[in-house]
Parts: C-alpha cells; sequence; structure tokens
C-alpha cells in the first residue's frame, strides 16, 4: 500500500479444507475500511466457474467435450466455425472473435460472437491464444443444454453447494443495491463497483464476491461436491503444456478452463506449488488455486491496478510465503496419511 499499488487486500487460505488465513487489510475505497466479508472483483479468475458448469453437464451426460459448439448452438456454425469444440473453448485455442469492445446484454455478445468469423487463419486446436471471449459461449452453451439462465445456473449449481452465498456473476439491480455499500472500488479502474458493471453478467470476468468463497469454490472441487473426482482429474489434466500463447506472449500450460502450475512467474503460482496445481489469475488484482499435493487452497485480491511486472513479482511472493508458513501444516498432514496407510 506504501507503494501504491493498492489500497487494500484480501487474503485467504485453507489446509485440508481448515481456514488457516483469512485476513483484509486497507480500504475497500476512500474512507471505508477493508473487511473480509467486502465484495470484490474477481476479473478473469471468474473464468473456472463458467468452465466448471460445463464440466457439470458433461458429468451428467448433457453434452461431450469433443462437441462442436454448433451441434447445441447452430447459428454459431456462422462463418466457418463448424469446427470449434467445446474443449476447444475451453482451451483457449478456438480463436474467436468478436466486434463488441463495451458494455453489452448477454444475448447481443453471443449473436456477435456467432457471427464473427475466426482469427485470420486460425485452425482450431492448433493454436493457442488467451480467447476470453470464448467464456460468452461457455455461458450460452450451459444455458441452452440445461435449459436454464447462466446465473441462475451458477448460483444453485455451483455457489450455494460450496457455500458461496453472497457471490454472483451479474447480480441484479435490487441485488446490487441492498449490497453497494460492501463492494470494493479499484482506483483507477473507472466501471470498478459500478452498478453497470456489477450487474453485468460476464462469464468472461464479471464475478463478485469475498475472495474467501472464491477460496470456498476451489474447497467444493477438492472435497468433491462439485464435480466427481475423475472429472476434476480430466479437467485439470494437461491440454496444453508449454504452449506458446499469442496474446499473451508466453508459455502457458492450461487445462480445461484453469491455468496449471507452471514456471512462467506471470501465469505460474510460485516456486513452491506442484505440478498439481490449478487456478486461474485476474487481469493484475486478483487469483485463486488448488494444490491438491498440498491440500492447499489459496485466494488473493488486491485493491488496484498493479503493472504486470509488478504482478509477476508479488504474486509468486506471496503465494510463497503461504506455502512457507503453512508448510508444517502440510507436511503434518502427509505424515498422519502415510501412517495411516
Amino acid at each position: 500500500m506504501d507503494l501504491g499499488w493498492h489500497t487494500g487486500a484480501q487474503v485467504y487460505a485453507s489446509v485440508q479444507g481448515q481456514v488457516r488465513v483469512d485476513l483484509a487489510v486497507g480500504e475497500a475505497r476512500p474512507g471505508v475500511p477493508m473487511t473480509t466479508s467486502t465484495i470484490v472483483e474477481w476479473a478473469s479468475a471468474t473464468k473456472p466457474v463458467p468452465s466448471v458448469a460445463i464440466g457439470l453437464l458433461w458429468q451428467r451426460g448433457l453434452l461431450d467435450l469433443d462437441d462442436p459448439v454448433c451441434l447445441h448452438i447452430p447459428e454459431f456454425a456462422a462463418a466457418g466455425k463448424q469446427a470449434v469444440t467445446i474443449r476447444h473453448l475451453l482451451t483457449h485455442t478456438g480463436g474467436l472473435t468478436s466486434t463488441i469492445t463495451g458494455i453489452a446484454p448477454p444475448d447481443e455478445m453471443v449473436t456477435d460472437i456467432c457471427a464473427a468469423p475466426l482469427v485470420d487463419g486460425w485452425i482450431p486446436g492448433k493454436r493457442n491464444a488467451y480467447n476470453s471471449v470464448a467464456m460468452w459461449i461457455v455461458a450460452e452453451l450451459v444455458s441452452r443444454v440445461s435449459g436454464r439462465p447462466f446465473s441462475e445456473f451458477v448460483r444453485s449449481e455451483i455457489f450455494q453447494p460450496a457455500g458461496m452465498r453472497d457471490c454472483w456473476i451479474g447480480m441484479s439491480a435490487d441485488t446490487y443495491q441492498v449490497n453497494r455499500d460492501r463492494i470494493a472500488v479499484i482506483a483507477g479502474f473507472a466501471p470498478s463497483g459500478t452498478e453497470a458493471w456489477v450487474t453485468w453478467a460476464r462469464p468472461t470476468g464479471g464475478g463478485h464476491g469475498p475472495i474467501a468463497q472464491l477460496g470456498h469454490f476451489y474447497e467444493a472441487l477438492l472435497d468433491e461436491r462439485l464435480l466427481s473426482a475423475p472429472t476434476l482429474e480430466a479437467m485439470t489434466a494437461h491440454e496444453v503444456s508449454g504452449g506458446w500463447d499469442e496474446y499473451l506472449q508466453e508459455t502457458v500450460d492450461r487445462g480445461l478452463g484453469f491455468m496449471l502450475g507452471s514456471s512462467n512467474p506471470a501465469h505460474g503460482y510460485g516456486t513452491r506449488a506442484s505440478a498439481r496445481s490449478f487456478g486461474h489469475g485476474g487481469r493484475t488484482w486478483s487469483l485463486a488455486l488448488a494444490d491438491p499435493s498440498a491440500h492447499l487452497v489459496v485466494a488473493v485480491y488486491w485493491n488496484g491496478m498493479a503493472d504486470a511486472d509488478t504482478q509477476a513479482r508479488r504474486l509468486p511472493d506471496l503465494i510463497d510465503a503461504l506455502y512457507d508458513d503453512l508448510a508444517v501444516l502440510t507436511e503434518r498432514i502427509d505424515d498422519d496419511a502415510h501412517f495411516a496407510r
């Protein structure tokens, strides 16, 4: 905070489902203290939520990951996108585009993306580039296959079972008015905390809630309260390993909707996280992950827009510090498991 990187922060960590860190410091906005119940913006750390929604539908036999998207959304086949599969959307290998750059209703976003062509020269599955707009189509798939609005499906099928009662992707206007004093505002980011921004049900990054409750999402995944163990294993397996991301201009490791443990400091989880770790970051202010090997869940939010280089330094430093502080606990759990065997 003294360096001006952020005005406040929330940090959460649990080991084998037991809370070990749950703190808030600084301010949520000028003159308002940050608390552990302050509602914050997850940004792209939201993306695993719609991805897990697809995982639930796959687990129930309602779709297959290698289905062409147009099997479920016929108009998506326009402009040469017939070969794009659900798997391509989740691995950022689909190459979708959109002409919309500002806030637009979800149905307009979907219509625009369905009509738009792929990136010039793109062959689905052969190239890799962070493709945020693909999450709009993921959310539309959830809605069409389940027969329920995306935001409603997420609230009832993911957030409620995971104990995420104060979380939304697209808060209603009435709910916003009730909670507006609890919502953090990021200095220098004009949309932050506004009704238009918080109520926009964007699956690309519109998740809002206390960062600890995003940690509960990962605890629910590890406890098999959302996905079965085989489904989670499939979604966190390496679909892309050390692949060059043409948008990020970095090498990345990806599963299905998750960023995986990586040596890349800008997109990895520090030096201590295992190769089994999975999660996702959001802009330069949020991150949540689970490391099954350490029985550890971490969720972090900074109330400020640091530059990318600063984030690439402070993020692994903080995660490494959490591993250092909690190492005795994780090692004790491993020892107990060993003796039990």
